[in-house]
């Protein structure tokens, strides 16, 4: 471990270096280890290798390549199939249009050279075309795999391309009559090119970049293309390459940087090369003569023609092309290497909303008129908008965001006509998806508006729906509408109407955000304390936007720490420390939280709760053993999942519920009783139901619901006017019960801590709900007490004189927890208010009698820093502190309420 940075330079006289023995027996790497791996991917040359190297010398006649059902095996010999990947940035920025890399190894499979070109088509489509194959084992991570700009591979297998199933991407390779000689295809007389329509590209305000782009592309090198190829060009749309439009007062695309345009080679004409050379691979000669199998595009002899606008879906080529600026579309392309991502899963809502836009573009899809609407529910922060960003770029679709607050005009025509502009717009740039943000906006108006009728929003939505459907019938591609909001209360039911599905997305759980977090950190350089398991159950209930705040936040105090530490500037990726994990999660945390708090696990063990070892057991039995086993509540036994802790304020009921939380790694979610009290009708409900929906997405999680007979008392003893403690106690109610018999809700427990017991309603205390009912009563015992000091006092410096029990014997039997936490602060205060006086005096001594060699007045900063030791003015506490505290403290519990409490205790424990 290096620190602070994971380089710099060692300096003998001022670097630190820590010699430590390692017993892992993986970092010894034997000679005969090192031979397996070199070997591990060797190629054998045999009779099968010379066979396919010689392959186009034989007799053998071959077709196209579909023409090969009749082999045994359904593959010619002379073929291999490949799985296809993009890359994820440039090999060789000018033979990247035609070059596919490949492993050493796999060249003996098709029977290739280095640099031999070859025959690519399709596994699933007939669609073939003249590569270049290339060794490059640093390039190809795999055997069996084929690697190619993404671009070129989407022009080779096509439809493919849009699967989420690697298996579906095949790639075959086959030799070409050319080896490594210049292919004989006739080059371009002329080519026709079509701009396909995106939401950048179909402003006439950027046409000088996408000139000079295509220009830049031809005037590099020549070009091989086909005709139905697609090209994509990052081009830069600075200001000063803007022409000037009659539509430049729209504010859509000011702040854009860099974008990527689409172009679709519509058409090609060529002459046809004449030979007399003749090749056993007739056929392949022949269509590559032809021009079947690709053109040159030489920009001094070919003429380029374009022409307006096609509809297409495109490939993904941010990260290829490094216009990556949001870690959206990266990201994705990083968790796509993965399948077994739990992205991918069947239920996530990444798989749910692809298959429905999915269903959009099967075989005669738009005869059925399909009208496609989803609408996203969920929390800020929690991925919606990621997501639909996600599929759009699996499946090579255009996104057009709209936010609604930005729709939101004086009057609702003019509303109406924005919208219906957006979706023109998204319409003019099929297939799209179009993104209606913050939904719940729509309704939103400065005019005050008549609530006996539907908002006219909703029906110029459903107009906009219906249009856009035959808009698809022009185009033959599809406008997609996809809807977010956190809260679905705020919308009306006739704009919910709108939309034919929903998907709900909910926080993500422990292994969910390890997930997130391998993928945000899988570029950093985290120092070996750091533990990413760890991590994740450190952050529950936090979403993804909270995730990656939380990154941020520690990379940027690993970067103050190491300019700190080393006083240099410009340092680039310092280890990222636990400290400044804990650091972040802190600051996230705070910026979390809310009025009804937000869920962490406490810092409380069981060494700071005294006594109480009888409720300590029974409180890990109804909560341990769920979570340990939960195979045992795998036949429809209902766990148990409510405890009440009842006894006389001051016991330490909110301390060991804390203490539980922290010895079974729960998050702990404290909720004050009016904390849920709201003066709008039925929001008072809805503040339970977010407090056991939060509790969800933080599960493993305890709710500790303090004074709970001041939200759940007897129904029908209130007289408020609204009922609304009634309705609070019965939502309580629903969601205690579903906690119990729920999916959903598993390693949700519920605590609650009351005073008066009698008070609470009479459904609260039945089986399945608060079942289990321990009293926290005050110590019976000098014993007991004695154990309740040792805890509050472990962390006290004790004079050695000090005997603590003589100090529980001298204590009455009715004092509380918090009676003796007071008393060990009282005495820490008369300690330490005993060493202050000792201090003045030594000061009034010492300025008496002025020294030379020390300022006159001399402070009391300044005598303890530089002239009294340390050890003298540590602050002990002794017998007489406590004394002094115990004459002075007044029991808060009398006895005359202990006899009621034992009574309450009596009639409970029936």
């Amino acid at each position: 471990m290096l620190e602070p940075t994971s380089r710099g330079r060692l300096n003998p006289n001022s670097t630190r270096i820590i010699i430590t023995h390692s017993g892992d027996p993986h970092l010894l790497l034997s000679t005969d280890t090192l031979s397996e791996s070199i070997d591990s991917e060797g190629i054998e040359i045999d009779e099968d290798f010379l066979a396919n190297a010689t392959g186009h010398f034989e007799s053998k006649k071959h077709s196209t390549f579909s023409d090969n059902s009749d082999s045994s095996d359904g593959v010619h010999a002379a073929q291999a199939l490949f799985r296809a990947d993009p890359l994820a940035f440039p090999a060789s920025p000018t033979e990247d249009h035609c070059t596919l890399y490949v492993r050493t190894c796999d060249l003996g499979r098709v029977g290739l050279l280095n640099e031999d070109w070859a025959v690519a088509s399709s596994y699933t489509e007939n669609r073939c075309r003249l590569v270049r194959i290339v060794a490059d084992d640093q390039l190809v991570k795999s055997r069996g795999t084929v690697c190619g700009s993404p671009t070129l591979i989407f022009n080779i297998i096509g439809n493919a391309s849009w699967s989420i199933d690697q298996d579906h991407s095949l790639v075959s390779l086959r030799p070409s009559p050319f080896g490594q000689r210049q292919p004989s295809i006739p080059t371009a007389k002329s080519i026709t090119i079509a701009r396909i329509s995106t939401p950048f590209s179909v402003h006439r305000k950027y046409q000088g970049p996408f000139h000079s782009s295509l220009k830049s592309y031809f005037s590099s090198a020549r070009q091989l293309v086909k005709a139905n190829d697609i090209l994509a060009l990052s081009l830069s749309s600075q200001p000063e390459f803007r022409v000037p439009a009659d539509d430049d007062d729209e504010d859509d695309w000011g702040g854009v940087v860099n974008e990527i345009a689409y172009f679709l080679v519509t058409n090609v004409e060529h002459s046809v090369i004449t030979s007399a050379t003749t090749y056993k691979e007739d056929d392949l000669y022949a269509e590559s003569t032809l021009g079947e199998l690709g053109c040159w595009v030489d920009s001094s002899f070919t003429r380029m023609v374009q022409t307006g606008f096609e509809h297409a879906r495109v490939p993904d080529v941010g990260s290829y092309l490094e216009l990556d600026v949001l870690q959206t579309r990266s990201t994705y392309s990083s968790l796509k290497r993965h399948p077994s991502s739990r992205l991918f899963r069947r239920d996530s809502p990444f798989r749910k909303l692809l298959s429905l836009v999915s269903a959009c573009f099967g075989d005669h899809s738009g005869d059925y008129q399909l009208q496609l609407s989803v609408l996203l529910k969920g929390v800020r922060g929690v991925g919606k908008f990621t997501t639909v960003c996600w599929v759009a770029q699996q499946l090579g679709l255009h996104v057009l965001e709209v936010n609604c607050f930005d729709l939101v005009e004086e009057n609702s025509t003019t509303t109406e006509g924005t919208l219906q502009s957006r979706f023109d717009r998204a319409s003019s740039c099929s297939p799209s998806i179009l993104v209606l943000r913050g939904l719940e906006a729509l309704t939103q108006t400065t005019q005050p508006a008549d609530t006996s009728k539907d908002p006219a929003i909703a029906n110029a939505l459903k107009d906009c729906i219906n249009k856009s459907t035959l808009s698809w019938k022009i185009t033959g591609f599809p406008v997609l509408v996809v809807a977010t909001t956190t809260d679905t209360s705020f919308v009306p039911p006739s704009i919910l109407s709108c939309f034919k599905n929903e998907i709900q997305f909910e926080a993500p759980n422990e292994d969910e955000r390890l997930e997130i977090l391998q993928t945000l950190l899988s570029n950093a350089s985290l120092a070996p304390d750091v533990s990413l398991e760890e991590l994740a159950i450190q952050t529950a209930a936090l979403v993804a936007m909270d995730l990656v705040d939380l990154v941020f936040q520690a990379k940027s105090s690993s970067l103050e720490r190491a300019y700190v530490d080393t006083g240099e500037g410009g340092m680039k990726h310092p280890l990222i420390t636990a400290t400044d994990f804990d650091y972040a999660i802190k600051k996230v945390r705070a910026a979390y939280s809310e009025n009804i708090g937000a869920p962490k696990i406490p810092s409380v063990t069981w060494d700071d709760v005294g006594g109480l070892a009888h409720v300590k057991a029974d409180i890990l039995d109804t909560i341990q053993l769920p979570l340990e086993h939960p195979e045992l509540f795998g036949d429809g036994l209902k766990k148990r999942s409510g405890i009440l802790l009842y006894g006389p304020p001051g016991t330490g009921k909110t301390l060991v519920a804390k203490a539980v939380a922290t010895s079974c790694s729960l998050n702990f979610f404290s909720v004050k009783g009016p904390e849920l009290l709201n003066m709008y009708i039925g929001e008072s409900e809805a503040n339970v139901r977010r407090v056991f929906q939060r509790a969800r997405d933080a599960k493993p999680c305890v709710i500790f619901f303090d004074e709970l007979d001041s939200v759940a008392p007897k129904r029908g003893n209130h007289g408020d006017s609204g009922g609304v403690m009634d309705r609070i106690v019965s939502q309580l109610l629903a969601e205690i019960d579903g906690m119990s018999s729920g999916s959903s809700s598993a390693d949700v427990f519920v605590i609650g801590a009351t005073n008066r017991p009698d008070l609470l309603d009479p459904a609260l205390l039945r089986p399945g709900r608060f079942d289990r009912m321990l009293y926290l009563g005050v110590s019976q015992t000098h014993d007991a007490q004695l154990k309740i000091i040792e805890a509050l006092t472990r962390k006290f410096k004790l004079h050695p004189d000090l005997d603590l029990s003589t100090i529980a014997q001298l204590c009455p039997l009715n004092y509380t927890g918090a009676d003796f936490y007071a008393l060990c602060s009282d005495a820490m205060l008369n300690a330490m208010s005993r060493t202050a006086q000792w201090v003045d005096g030594q000061l009034e001594k010492l300025n008496e009698n002025p020294q030379n060699n020390h300022p006159y007045p001399l402070t009391p900063q300044y005598y303890l820093a530089e002239m009294v030791p340390q050890d003298m003015i540590q602050v002990q506490v002794s017998q007489e502190d406590f004394l002094s505290a115990l004459r002075h403290l007044v029991p808060s519990v009398s006895q005359l309420e202990m006899e009621h409490y034992a009574q309450i205790q009596e009639r409970f424990s029936m």
